[in-house]
């Protein structure tokens, strides 16, 4: 595995590391009793925005004289192994037309009224309205219609046209005069249900009754296509301009869905020559440029030209910037979207993640763990099993955390190091609140700034209430006693080790606690263990 073997060589490309939260030594912890404690308590280093321009540059590759698009099929010849295995990812189906066989979600005669819509009148004005839409089918055709219960002739119907996404949530596109737009409702595959709320408010006008108005076709906003918010990054070789008689953003798409070219650049020269370096390969990228490469989707941005655009335009995997294209939301800018630390809140925004860790920094990229020619398998695409990708670098980890409460109760890595934090899906009937998106910044955040920050904590997922809380101060109790018992180490080895005998049992032993870096929270009891063993063996050597 390339990506794997020469991650060390790529330090060079990584980014700075922002912490999540650090030990301050002169910060004092204290209990519920206000009982002062040993000194050592983590406290929070407030995120707020990602220094994305920071990052060391990497060398730009030449791009090959006039590549153009020409769609994944023409990889299939000479590629079939990865086309065929692409073919089964969801990038493959990020964007499809319309086909029965393709739809989950239910059309047969749903009628949904969503409640407190905040939409705009004529005189822009904000008003809440409860407005209803009706889904139906006929044949092979699925529809919407917006509802005005007060006066029937102002409801407005449209037909589906394409399908987007489908394994987490399935959502659509709806021709509006002469554009493409994002409909508002938007149906969750776990739960089986259409969301609560729409999934976006542009399709009303307050008019002063209580489901307000379905807007004309000629009413709906130019700069809110599908071609500008969406179809940058759900297509391939995607090229927008704005139509210059009505105002909207309109493009043409090579190709449906993110295909081949969307990783490796316009293919038609290579295609042509067969030659390697007419292509772009990912993994011969340093690793910034290939966290780019996922990152021009996987993440919230503005088009640095072009305002009303929501991903990047003239990207080229390796041969561009992606920080001289767009601009990438922050906490500051975008509260809804990132938790107050800066950790995301909301999904497709991993690249923003990823820069807080160090990970990054040693040269760690999205293509070390995923695969995206493989087969969506538990939807990570993860190149091998989750645990086995961790421990492959985190051997130290790997050994202490054997024999702990939490691996005999089947807690792995990736349950408290990318515990889902963010969400992805609305509101359902049967759920309120979904969270259902890995945090990506691989940093574990303790209920105790948790309840600081009003965010998610890693622990949620098992622990609730004053039981939580509880845990976590615990956890915090046991890394302050592990650190003491550290600096005791070290200090009676230094006494040993005056006259110049090495205490090589004692190092030994110390070694396997500080090279885990978790200060006892891997597993505490075999962590004190080793620690008494180290002493136990300056007294005897």
């Amino acid at each position: 595995m390339a990506a794997v073997s020469n991650w060390k060589a790529k330090k060079a490309a990584a980014v700075p590391f922002a912490s999540c939260y650090r030990w301050h030594k002169t910060t004092p912890y204290r209990d519920n009793k206000g009982d002062s404690m040993k000194r050592g308590l983590p406290i929070i280093v407030l995120c707020c925005a990602v220094s994305f321009t920071g990052m060391a540059p990497s060398p730009l590759r030449a791009a090959p004289p006039a590549a153009a698009y020409v769609g994944s099929t023409a990889c299939a010849p000479c590629h079939g192994k990865d086309h065929g295995r692409w073919q089964q990812t969801w990038h493959a189906a990020m964007h499809r037309e319309l086909n029965p066989a393709i739809v989950t979600a239910d059309f047969n005669n749903v009628e949904i009224t969503y409640k407190d819509v905040e939409v705009e009148g004529p005189d822009r004005k904000k008003a809440k309205i409860s407005p209803t839409i009706r889904l139906s089918r006929e044949g092979d055709s699925y529809r919407f219609t917006l509802v005005d219960r007060d006066n029937p002739a102002n409801n407005q119907t449209y037909e589906i046209a394409y399908v987007l996404g489908g394994n987490w949530n399935q959502h659509f596109e709806a021709r509006v005069g002469g554009a493409y737009y994002p409909t508002p409702m938007r149906w969750v595959v776990e739960d089986g249900q259409w969301t609560s709320k729409p999934f976006n408010d542009m399709w009303w006008v307050a008019d002063g009754t209580p489901d307000g108005r379905p807007k004309k076709p000629e009413e709906m906003p130019k700069a809110k296509t599908g071609d500008a918010t969406c179809d940058g990054c759900h297509t391939t070789g995607f090229n927008v301009a704005r139509d210059r008689e009505s105002g909207r953003w309109a493009g043409q798409k090579r190709e449906l869905g993110v295909g081949c070219e969307s990783c490796h650049g316009p293919g038609s020269v290579h295609a042509a020559t067969k030659r390697r370096e007419d292509i772009v390969n990912p993994a011969a990228l340093s690793a910034s440029q290939q966290d780019q490469v996922c990152g021009q989707c996987h993440s919230r941005v503005t088009n640095r030209q072009e305002k009303d655009l929501a991903y990047p335009t003239g990207f080229m995997p390796g041969m561009s910037d992606l920080r001289q294209r767009v601009t990438f939301w922050t906490y500051s800018a975008n509260p809804k979207n990132f938790w107050p630390n800066g950790f995301s809140s909301k999904n497709r925004q991993q690249y923003h993640d990823v820069q807080f860790t160090s990970h990054a920094r040693a040269g760690v990229s999205c293509i070390t763990c995923h695969d995206a020619h493989a087969e969506t398998k538990g939807n990570a695409q993860l190149r091998q099993d989750k645990k086995k990708l961790c421990v492959q670098c985190h051997k130290a980890s790997a050994a202490l955390y054997q024999g702990s409460a939490e691996e005999r109760a089947g807690v792995g890595c990736c349950d408290c190091h990318m515990a889902r934090i963010a969400n992805r899906s609305d509101p359902t009937p049967k759920r309120k609140q979904h969270w259902d998106v890995s945090s990506h910044t691989f940093a574990v955040v303790m209920p105790r700034t948790a309840e600081a920050l009003k965010m998610k904590s890693s622990c949620d997922a098992c622990h609730e209430g004053a039981d939580k809380a509880a845990k976590g101060d615990q956890v915090v109790r046991r890394q302050i006693e592990i650190r003491n018992k550290i600096a005791e180490v070290e200090k009676a080895m230094a006494v040993f080790e005056k006259n110049g005998t090495k205490a090589h049992d004692a190092r030994k032993l110390l070694a396997a606690v500080k090279e885990d870096r978790s200060f006892g929270a891997h597993n505490p009891h075999k962590a004190m263990q080793l620690l008494q063993d180290a002493l136990k063996s300056v007294a005897t050597e």
